[in-house]
């Protein structure tokens, strides 16, 4: 690798761990994905401020902040992918096939959250996930900002907090609008498994005599469905501003779960406005 690509990798997680760090240690900044992901340009990193539930079903929102970012190494397919708190490496120099590792940070659920009743449940600690990822990317290649995606994700706890898995399939396209301005469309279904519903959706029967809420034993299956549309408006060849939102629909227990049903929603709202920089 040259030593110009050697300093812009350096660069780039250097600036990631920052914005990590600073975002660990501000109580009410640990949104999720805000949606602000730009995987029609090579290279191009960004940070966005945006809106985000308390907690996964929550009916509260936060301000947060999140790095997005892709790197892709000149003359190859293999990337490095950063979505919100998400880190997908593809090892595969394809045209069209993806495949390679994940590793996720989850955020959890402590007793700062706004919601009296659920901020007297049992702790749920931040977390990290890590699995891998298997995907095809069809670009135009007239026109790369032209491209559609598609991939299945499985990321299961290595932290030992929920101790579960889930599975996220997932597709989006882009299309140039015009010279200044593309859009992004995706939609996402995830899985969840038992030990990850019971964590984040369960109620036991301790949490019941604190909280008042019926005991909840949450099973595993489809927790939620998303639509994920992008605007991005490329003010030159290198500034640009991404501004999305996700609707993600909780569905099946994780739905019916008494801290989604009876404190919460199961429409949850996820956007942002960023700012990103590509070479």
């Amino acid at each position: 690798m040259h030593n110009k690509n050697r300093g812009i990798v350096c660069l780039f997680f250097c600036t990631l761990l920052s914005s990590l760090l600073v975002v660990s240690h501000s109580p009410k900044v640990c949104a999720a994905d805000m949606n602000l992901v730009i995987d029609n340009m090579p290279r191009v990193f960004g940070l966005g401020v945006g809106f985000a539930p308390d907690y996964e079903g929550s009916d509260d929102y936060m301000v947060g902040v999140a790095p997005f970012a892709r790197f892709q190494f000149k003359g190859h397919q293999q990337y490095i992918l950063i979505k919100g708190y998400e880190l997908q490496i593809n090892l595969i120099d394809h045209s069209w096939f993806r495949l390679g590792p994940s590793v996720n940070y989850h955020w959890g659920r402590d007793h700062d959250v706004d919601d009296s009743v659920v901020k007297k449940m049992k702790k749920i600690d931040d977390t990290i996930e890590a699995g891998g990822f298997v995907g095809v990317e069809f670009i135009d290649q007239d026109n790369p900002r032209k491209r559609f995606l598609a991939d299945v994700d499985f990321l299961t706890d290595v932290g030992n907090e929920h101790d579960g898995y889930t599975i996220t399939a997932s597709t989006r396209f882009w299309y140039p609008l015009s010279q200044m301005f593309d859009f992004g469309f995706g939609i996402v279904l995830c899985y969840a498994s038992d030990n990850y519903m019971k964590t984040y959706f369960g109620v036991d029967k301790k949490d019941a005599i604190r909280t008042g809420l019926p005991v909840f034993d949450a099973d595993s299956g489809v927790k939620d469905i998303r639509i994920n549309p992008v605007f991005v408006m490329h003010l030159n060849m290198n500034w640009h501003v991404a501004a999305g939102v996700q609707y993600r629909r909780l569905v099946s227990d994780a739905d019916d779960s008494p801290v989604v049903d009876k404190r919460g929603s199961s429409n949850q709202w996820i956007g942002g406005l960023g700012l990103a920089y590509s070479w």
